[in-house]
């Protein structure tokens, strides 16, 4: 449930990409020009992920780390803590696995062609 009226943040976002691209597609603007309008559809695109997915992902890894940390409430800053004071050791598999599987979509959101 939102509060909020539409059009929404994520259809926002995609009208401002699609104009942008669309501009970026016309031979109105010199090859700098469109550069630099490619690298802010970029960020905007990432944006319209984290947008997207970002609640889900921090969900799941919430959840994730807690167990990881054995803690209620996760933060990369406590998990970070206990690997300082070697609570956790670094090779630890479940720790790998863990911060593999977040890498993994935190690329998704960044540079889904990266993958």
């Amino acid at each position: 449930m939102s509060v909020f009226d539409r059009p929404t943040s994520k259809e926002l976002l995609e009208a401002v990409i699609d104009f942008i691209d669309a501009e970026i597609k016309s031979d109105s603007y010199p090859a700098n020009k469109k550069f630099k309008f490619q690298i802010v559809l970029n960020v905007l695109n990432i944006v319209k992920r984290e947008v997207e997915t970002g609640k889900a992902i921090n969900e799941k890894f919430a959840k994730l780390g807690s167990k990881l940390i054995n803690e209620e409430n996760f933060t990369i800053e406590k998990l970070s803590e206990k690997i300082r004071k070697q609570e956790i050791n670094y090779d630890d598999q479940s720790l790998i696995d863990f911060l593999y599987e977040l890498t993994e979509e935190k690329i998704k959101i960044d540079n889904p062609k990266y993958k």
